[in-house]
């Protein structure tokens, strides 16, 4: 991937969506040259902090509120292609935390391994200021879209510019769509005779979140990321910039009693004091929170590829980006990360295409088949591993409570393979070789195919693999499912 620049082949080109993936395709098109339009539906004002980006609500956008991880890849990427960018978040009270502090001494490559800390609406924030004071780049906010145009007479439609909800139309040599995973990609291209093949596999989960102001208590440490998977209910704590702390709490949408209980407030703060990992930040007091419980729903991974088997584009002039290309489970919080990295692919093809819109649609899909389409199949595998593929070990009778309670079948004994696969996690969290290769796997800094092609982390997972009684598993800890409902009808009955 080269790294964009230059005015080579500089076109129009408009971007539909002005969350993390339409700022940075903006960003890096511009960079490039081209003279870009923004266009996004929300009204954005111009805030004058991060906090006053917090406290605005996007009616199209309700995910900036949720947690969000900020992978190592999209701090490398930052740092390589937009390191002001980076220099502004670090500027704006964000902070950078390695992933490798429990893994010996330090190694090469270790610099890579640092997650960002920061809120999205932060991170976006500070990412607008950066493309609207870009020359070349024209955004405008309260303007929706309402659909494309196309020259339709040839064998490939041929995208020339959006219509918008007002009824005017924008020219331009290309589209970029980063309309979310909410987006009306497929209508719009259904609508100029395209039908682009489309993989769902839903995630079966609903999200709970909430923001908390962290106090000054010296016996609070905060890890990266701080979570668990108790079968019936997944759990995330993610500390973000500004003394901030978001909880998230996922559980199966079928499961309606946990819904309804963690949806409350009392009740989400209940599960918090009682789930190990969060307990800790509540222990010394309730803390202050910042809003209220946050659902969301509607989660999938989802896979669109907009060439035919033989690679042939079946649309020109368009281009979609983020959840509109490829969309993931949220849990693992590669979203942002893949928006970044395909605006830069996108950006390069661009430069390496220029007037060649064929060409270009190739190289970019062919870009997003090798570096983002496995980060699909990942978040499929994991979803169906129960995203913790360090408790594959314990699945047991002993968990029908948290499982059948939940609505599922999907009750199994460990067998060999799961045991040995646990082994490997569980080793991941002090070995210096298979923790540092997890460790990028995680952070989507290598994908499946680069770890089997490592021979030292082949090596050493065989090893372990081979013995795995010698890593045994951490004690999964918690309540079951039948416990937290009590516990949480008693806190409930109380207030």
């Amino acid at each position: 991937m080269s790294t964009p620049g230059g005015a080579v082949g500089a076109e129009r080109i408009v971007v539909v969506g002005g969350g993390v993936g339409g700022l940075c395709a903006a960003l890096a098109l511009g960079r490039a040259g081209h003279s870009v339009t923004l266009l996004e539906r929300d009204p954005v004002p111009d805030a004058a902090d991060a906090d006053e980006a917090f406290s605005a609500e996007r009616r199209g956008a309700p995910q900036v509120h949720q947690t969000h991880g900020f992978l190592a890849r999209l701090v490398v990427e930052l740092r390589d292609h937009f390191p002001d960018v980076l220099d502004a978040l670090l500027d704006a009270g964000c902070t950078t935390m390695p992933t490798t502090a429990d893994l010996g001494d330090p190694m090469p490559g270790d610099d890579d391994l640092q997650v960002l800390v920061v809120r999205r609406t932060t991170f976006e924030w500070v990412l607008r200021r950066r493309v609207v004071d870009e020359p070349g780049i024209d955004v405008r906010t309260g303007v929706g879209v309402e659909g494309l145009l196309a020259d339709t007479t040839g064998n490939v439609p041929v995208v020339t510019g959006v219509r918008l909800e007002d009824g005017s139309t924008i020219d331009a040599a290309a589209v970029v769509v980063a309309t979310g995973r909410r987006g009306p990609v497929d209508r719009w291209l259904a609508e100029v005779g395209v039908d682009i093949d489309e993989t769902v596999v839903e995630s079966g989960l609903v999200y709970l979140s909430r923001w908390y102001a962290l106090p000054e208590r010296p016996e609070i440490e905060l890890d990266a990321k701080l979570g668990g998977d108790l079968g019936f209910v997944k759990y995330l704590g993610v500390p973000g910039d500004g003394d901030t702390l978001s909880v998230t709490l996922a559980v199966r949408a079928a499961d309606k009693d946990l819904r309804s209980a963690l949806g409350d407030e009392v009740g989400f703060e209940a599960a918090c004091r009682a789930l190990p990992g969060p307990d800790r930040f509540f222990r010394g007091g309730p803390l202050e929170p910042i809003g209220g419980v946050r659902p969301m729903g509607g989660l999938l991974n989802r896979r669109r590829r907009f060439v035919d088997e033989s690679s042939t584009p079946l649309v020109l002039g368009f281009h979609a980006l983020g959840d509109a290309h490829t969309c993931t489970n949220p849990l693992y919080g590669r979203g942002c990360s893949i928006a970044l990295v395909q605006a830069l692919h996108l950006a390069s093809a661009f430069a390496d295409h220029p007037d060649d819109p064929t060409a270009r649609s190739v190289a970019y899909e062919r870009a997003a088949a090798a570096q983002i389409e496995p980060w699909f199949d990942v978040s499929v595998q994991m979803d169906r591993l129960g995203a913790d593929p360090a408790g594959l070990g314990h699945r047991s009778a002993s968990d029908a409570d948290s499982v059948t309670d939940a609505g599922s079948a999907d009750e199994a004994s460990p067998d060999a393979a799961a045991r040995a696969m646990g082994a490997v996690f569980a080793a991941a969290a002090t070995d210096p070789i298979i923790g540092r290769a997890i460790a990028r796997f995680m952070n989507m800094l290598a994908t499946p195919a680069d770890l089997m092609a490592d021979a030292a982390t082949m090596t050493r997972m065989a090893e372990v693999m081979a013995d795995p009684d010698a890593h045994p598993l951490p004690p999964r800890e918690g309540p079951r499912r039948s416990e937290l409902l009590a516990l949480l009808d008693k806190e409930a009955v109380a207030s």
